[in-house]
């Protein structure tokens, strides 16, 4: 929910020599420049599921895209998404026509399973939140982050992260306001205790989770360096 604190999800990641953002929510594009990267330096974009607090900011950033190269040799881009994603830019397409689709611009789906890229590998699984989410585990350098994007509590995510050095969880709600698809500190603290990453940051918080305590109950349950997200935090992995 975006608030004057919080954008909505959005994460660069600076690796050897790529520069990945996951997902695209509101508030993404502008931040780009104060993280690091401007749009036009982002090689991929990897989306894990198409609700507008993951997608909406993609409208403003394909067109920055789109025009801030348009006097120069521009730079592939690569959006990558699960089951739909197409159908997603051919509705961006009936919107907008070509405004928001540069041609240098190519579209591609992700199921389960491993994406080798020249200096990251990327595991994509299924997660219990739409029909076709996606948490993405991305290894570089010998060193491993895990997004959850939206999710639910799973076996499946916990295998994902596992022994993970960083460890990117929603925490959507505080314990007594569950909401189907998405975890409230008690399932987080399940999937850290089975998982045993290195570090967990919480993220994806509503108000009322913003409001409350969410590190103390995991902590009571484990060991494990946790914190809660802001923007424009930096994490060096």
């Amino acid at each position: 929910m975006p608030r004057e604190r919080r954008g909505s999800s959005g994460y660069l990641l600076l690796l050897g020599t790529s520069k990945v953002l996951l997902d695209c929510g509101a508030g993404t594009t502008w931040k780009l420049e104060r993280a690091g990267a401007s749009c036009v330096d982002i090689d991929h974009v990897f989306l894990t599921h198409f609700h507008p607090d993951h997608t909406s900011d993609l409208i403003p950033f394909l067109f920055a895209v789109k025009y801030a190269q348009r006097d120069s040799d521009p730079k592939p881009l690569r959006v990558w998404g699960p089951k739909g994603i197409r159908k997603l830019f051919e509705g961006f397409g009936n919107a907008y026509g070509g405004w928001i689709t540069p041609e240098w611009l190519s579209v591609g789906q992700i199921g389960e399973g491993a994406l080798e890229f020249d200096d990251f590998t990327l595991v994509a699984m299924r997660t219990p939140h739409t029909e076709t989410s996606l948490a993405y585990r991305v290894e570089s350098g010998g060193k491993s982050m895990v997004y959850t994007g939206d999710t639910d509590y799973s076996e499946e995510g916990a295998e994902l992260a596992e022994e993970t050095d960083l460890l990117l969880i929603e925490c959507s709600t505080p314990e007594g306001e569950k909401m189907e698809g998405h975890l409230t500190p008690i399932e987080v603290a399940d999937i850290v205790e089975k998982s045993r990453p290195k570090r967990v940051v919480l993220t994806h918080i509503y108000p009322s989770a913003d409001e409350a305590d969410i590190i103390g109950p995991i902590k009571k349950r484990v060991k494990a360096n946790v914190v809660k997200a802001e923007d424009m935090m930096v994490i060096e992995i």
